[in-house]
């Protein structure tokens, strides 16, 4: 039987991030070889809601149809989710809907960084979004196991056209993040710079001449949604169980 996982990009795409989109569908391509095809990834977008998660206030404006895309999945026979963005938005809440894998970057980057060094940094685009981190690594215990966040000062939907500012930032901030925040490994703090993560990972190896694992957020999901769903496991529902039936009034139903 085929597995099939749902990345579902929580926003409205726009044209600003076609490498992004092609990235994905890339990735969707190398898990089918690598698998033979005994997994196949599909790639859902939103068709209202905001067009860049950067603050709170954009999660409010997703959350409903990103929450109807988690329960339509199921309903269809998708085997795990992956909500793609570093801010893990709604997991918890989607958790509740279903019982197939829901699956954050945030959480599976930060679990296999603690596995692969003692310390990590986050490399995000702008600090408008560090709340939102800062909360999430507190939720999965890992305040202990981080070095540092640092920031590129650039809007999530001008990665792609700032592209060679962008590398030239990554590479300074991770550089930074290793000499003198201890940083033994670096995460990339948005799903969107996911075209950056082979550039960045070939550069710093020739900068030291050691491997210093550079996780990409979306991958490393992606690859922990598909062990799940091969394991056949999935969250608790003592942890996450399903919500009571009463009386909710609102302009959206799930």
């Amino acid at each position: 039987m085929t597995l099939k996982i749902l990345d579902i990009i929580p926003i409205v795409m726009g044209p600003e991030l076609q490498k992004t989109l092609e990235y994905r569908k890339e990735l969707a391509r190398e898990i089918r070889e690598r698998t033979k095809g005994a997994v196949e990834m599909d790639i859902v977008s939103l068709e209202k809601g905001s067009t860049s998660l950067e603050y709170g206030l954009d999660e409010i404006y997703s959350a409903p149809y990103v929450l109807g895309k988690v329960k339509w999945a199921q309903e269809v026979g998708f085997n795990a989710v992956v909500i793609d963005c570093f801010f893990d938005p709604f997991i918890d809440t989607a958790r509740e809907l279903v019982s197939i894998p829901v699956v954050g970057p945030c959480q599976s980057s930060v679990v296999l960084a603690s596995q692969l060094a003692t310390r990590f940094s986050i490399i995000s685009p702008t600090p408008s979004g560090n709340r939102i981190v800062m909360e999430n690594i507190e939720k999965y215990g890992m305040e202990r196991k981080l070095a540092s966040v640092r920031f590129l000062d650039a809007k999530v939907l001008d990665l792609e056209k700032m592209e060679d500012a962008v590398k030239k930032s990554l590479v300074e901030q991770s550089k930074r993040a290793i000499l003198e925040d201890g940083a033994e490994a670096i995460i990339l703090g948005c799903t969107g710079m996911s075209t950056f993560a082979q550039y960045l990972q070939d550069t710093l190896k020739k900068e030291f001449e050691e491997s210093i694992p550079v996780l990409e957020p979306l991958r490393v999901a992606v690859y922990n949604a598909t062990y799940q769903a091969l394991l056949g496991i999935s969250h608790s529902k003592r942890a996450y169980p399903y919500p009571a039936e009463k009386r909710r009034t609102a302009d959206f139903t799930l």
